[in-house]
């Protein structure tokens, strides 16, 4: 799994590209989110457009960096997720907690800057 970063206005964007599983260090997200956090940063995209898989473990992290950033009064919105990671997040109930946008434009927009 990889992790590319940039900031656009206030919000960091955070992109996840290939297998975030237990093989794919998929403990690499809560440490960036926890970077940003430090660094005063409260608003976050995770766009998923080039994750092509999510186990458990990934799916957790996931979860965990989430919590981390409502925790400290942050928000996460998540971006371009694949059909299948959707239907994991729907039966997950993530679906019900996260926002979620068919682009990261459209995440953007959602926080009204």
């Amino acid at each position: 799994m990889e992790i590319s970063e940039c900031k656009i206005g206030q919000v960091s964007v955070i992109r996840v590209k290939g297998q975030a599983d237990v093989d794919g260090h998929p403990e690499k997200l809560p440490q960036v989110v926890h970077q940003h956090l430090e660094a005063g940063e409260r608003e976050f995209i995770c766009n998923l457009a080039d994750c092509t898989y999510m186990d458990s473990t990934g799916l957790g992290e996931l979860v965990r960096s989430f919590v981390e950033v409502t925790d400290k009064k942050g928000v996460v919105k998540l971006a371009c997720v694949p059909r299948r990671l959707r239907d994991t997040f729907t039966i997950t109930r993530l679906i019900d907690v996260v926002e979620i946008y068919e682009s990261e434009q459209a995440a953007l927009a959602s926080f009204g800057h």
